[in-house]
């Protein structure tokens, strides 16, 4: 055998072993790989969202984020975004999440009432609310925006999951 065989052999053993650890650590890696695209896709945030319009130019809307895990929506952060001419910082905000029910009046999940503080602009709370998977929920909201005389207001809701 030649020089030049005897690297060509050498190169494709090593290539080879190579290969073969790889295929071996390859192997491994599936049993940690579900867990953690599991998590990712539970990370993976989602939202609904809404808006609305008050008399003199004002307005406001909402988005409702929310995450899969396992059989519930995992309702975690509201954000909220006042705006139009005119507005002070002592604005309302109240938000709901509810379920539909048919034939029925719908179900409040969970509600939040804010202080007579609430700045132009963007805001937010956050929040840990599970609901069922199988539930039809939406969030509904109130905006009371400060402003000098009366006070306009607006209500919307978003679309449903």
């Amino acid at each position: 055998m030649g020089l030049n065989a005897k690297l060509s052999t050498a190169l494709v053993a090593g290539v080879l072993a190579t290969g073969v650890a790889a295929t071996t650590a390859h192997a491994a890696a599936p049993q940690t790989a579900p867990v953690a695209a599991e998590a990712a896709a539970t990370a993976a945030s989602l939202n609904l969202s809404g808006n609305c319009s008050a008399a003199r130019g004002n307005y406001g809307n909402l988005k409702a984020y929310y995450y899969t895990r396992g059989r519930n929506d995992i309702f975690n952060r509201m954000n909220w975004y006042l705006g139009g001419p005119g507005l002070r910082d002592r604005n309302n905000v109240t938000l709901r999440l509810r379920e539909h029910l048919n034939g029925r009046s719908d179900r409040t999940l969970w509600k939040w009432v804010s202080g007579d503080n609430v700045r132009k602009g963007t805001g937010g709370i956050s929040l840990n609310e599970a609901v069922p998977r199988r539930a039809k929920v939406h969030a509904d909201f109130t905006f009371v925006f400060d402003r000098r005389g009366n006070d306009p207001r607006c209500s919307g809701r978003t679309n449903s999951v």
